[in-house]
Parts: structure tokens; sequence; C-alpha cells
């Protein structure tokens, strides 16, 4: 039942403060994107960085790339986290921990090791700016 699937989604609360944070950047970037204003601007503001804000507008226009479908991303009130952003929550805490073939294995049905590589050394950079 579709009801009980979006019972299970993951929630915002259960991320860690790295985790929150990028997962709050991406999703402040899209509405700024959205209403047409200038979305590092507005990472920034929420990030208080001007180099993280540059970091996730890279990560960002790398998973753009390298996904194979349209990436799922919550609006900034909603609790519970999409598939994608559940993901990218994921990547971000192998990143960090180092661990590059638990990464590979995350992403190995859905990306070629090329990719896998740069959105790993990415996360990675990204982890260190955010934490």
């Amino acid at each position: 039942m579709l009801i009980d699937r979006i019972a299970t989604l993951p929630r915002t609360s259960s991320l860690d403060a790295t985790q929150a944070r990028l997962i709050g950047a991406m999703r402040s970037w899209v509405v700024a994107h959205r209403k047409g204003q200038v979305p590092a601007q507005a990472v920034k503001d929420r990030l208080g960085s001007a180099r993280a804000a540059a970091h996730v507008e890279l990560l960002l226009a790398e998973i753009g790339c390298a996904w194979p479908d349209p990436f799922a991303i919550a609006p900034p009130c909603c609790p519970q986290l999409s598939h994608d952003e559940a993901l990218v929550a994921g990547m971000l805490q192998l990143a960090m921990d180092g661990d590059r073939p638990a990464f590979d294995r995350l992403l190995s049905d859905l990306l070629p090791v090329d990719e896998r590589e740069r959105l790993f050394l990415s996360m990675r950079v990204l982890g260190d700016v955010l934490g």
C-alpha cells in the first residue's frame, strides 16, 4: 500500500549534523534556482561559507551529469528524505569514513566507476568543509 511505503521513507531527523547541512543546502539551492535567484548565494547564506557553497554547487553539477534519472529533492519543509537524498546522505557518510569499497557497492548498480570516483572525491572534500 502506498501509505506504508511513504511512512518508511527516512526522515531528516535521522541525519547527523553534516548530512543535515548538505541536504538543507541542496534543498535551498533548488528553491533559489526555481525562484530565479542565485543558488550559490542561497547556499552560502544557509551554510555561512562561500567555500562550502562552491563545493555544494560542484557536487550538484556532478550529480546532474552522473545520475541516470532525474534527481529527486524534497521541499525544504518536508520532514522526509527523497530516495535520492537518502542515497546522498549515505554517500556522504561513507566518503567521510573513507570507505571507498562500501561507497562503490552502494552505487555499483547505478553509476560506472569513473562517476563513482569523482563523486567520492567530491563527497570527501565536502564532508571536510561541512564538518
